[in-house]
């Protein structure tokens, strides 16, 4: 009896094979936030004052939607977004707000393939937003 080596393929099941994104970003609208605080530094030598704009705080309006369906609780989905700036700096969204209708004790039901608009911000950029994905899980 000859014995064949078994060669190991990838199977059609595999998850690498038929993995689907979780989460897609249909569309998104920058909203930029300008600082309300300038900072002043006062040099007494030439008795001049440099003012320092902040950059302002990069938000966004999210239009998304699950490949699943799934309860999340809205307080713990604040690193769910990445944003991507035009100096390909990458940055985790830090606060989530869904409308008040479609929270429910706390909890948001994302529906399978139904569009849901979630308000995120991301962090201070003097580089505007490029894109946005979302990892939901």
């Amino acid at each position: 009896m000859k014995l064949m080596p078994l060669l190991l393929l990838p199977s059609l099941f595999s998850p690498f094979v038929i993995a689907q994104p979780t989460c897609t970003v249909n569309s998104f609208q920058a909203i930029n936030i300008e600082p309300t605080i300038e900072a002043a530094k006062y040099d007494e030598k030439s008795q001049t004052a440099e003012i320092h704009h902040q950059p302002p705080m990069r938000c966004a309006s999210i239009t998304f939607q699950t490949a699943h369906t799934l309860n999340k609780v809205v307080n713990a989905m604040h690193d769910e977004f990445e944003v991507t700036y035009a100096d390909m700096t990458t940055t985790q969204s830090h606060l989530i707000k869904f409308s008040d209708d479609a929270v429910d004790s706390g909890y948001i039901q994302l529906r399978r393939h139904k569009p849901q608009t979630a308000y995120a911000c991301f962090s201070t950029s003097s580089t505007p937003i490029t894109s946005i994905t979302c990892k939901f899980e």
